[in-house]
């Protein structure tokens, strides 16, 4: 199920993100890169974000497995437990970011792709438009043109 997050689920969004930070992502980013990014997510964190965007939830059988958010043209925070990736949360999570996208009005979005993501991102129509080096490592910007839902086939 996706859903709109709420404040009680920011611990549950935070160790999703930590774990698979240090998990998945570990193995294409230094450490020091990880824990540099870690250090962004804490609950603390996690719940002022919320004020900001628009965050989503995945659940199964009530426990929080996904999340992904909103921030005005920008996807952020597109994250899906170790133990539930390549069972299509991620990409069901997306749909609907698209879909809320698509009914702000938006016609375009970008993604800040970290180098696992990529072909994930790819797979949704995203393209990629810019290499940038930053203190995390490199990340590949990308960018869809969101077509209206009545002008989908």
């Amino acid at each position: 199920m996706i859903r709109q997050a709420t404040i009680d689920d920011a611990p549950a969004i935070s160790a999703i993100v930590i774990r698979t930070l240090r998990e998945t992502n570990a193995k294409f980013y230094a450490a020091e890169m990880i824990e540099t990014v870690v250090a962004n997510f804490s609950v603390d964190r996690v719940e002022a974000r919320m004020a900001e965007r628009v965050v989503l939830v995945a659940t199964i059988a009530g426990i929080v497995v996904g999340t992904a958010s909103l921030h005005q043209t920008t996807v952020r925070t597109v994250f899906v437990s170790p133990d539930r990736q390549g069972q299509r949360i991620g990409a069901t999570l997306m749909a609907r970011i698209l879909d809320i996208a698509r009914e702000q009005g938006l016609d375009s979005l970008t993604v800040p792709s970290a180098i696992n993501a990529e072909p994930f991102y790819r797979k949704l129509g995203f393209r990629s438009i810019q290499d940038k080096i930053e203190d995390a490592g490199r990340i590949i910007i990308m960018s869809k043109t969101l077509v209206p839902a009545d002008e989908r086939n």
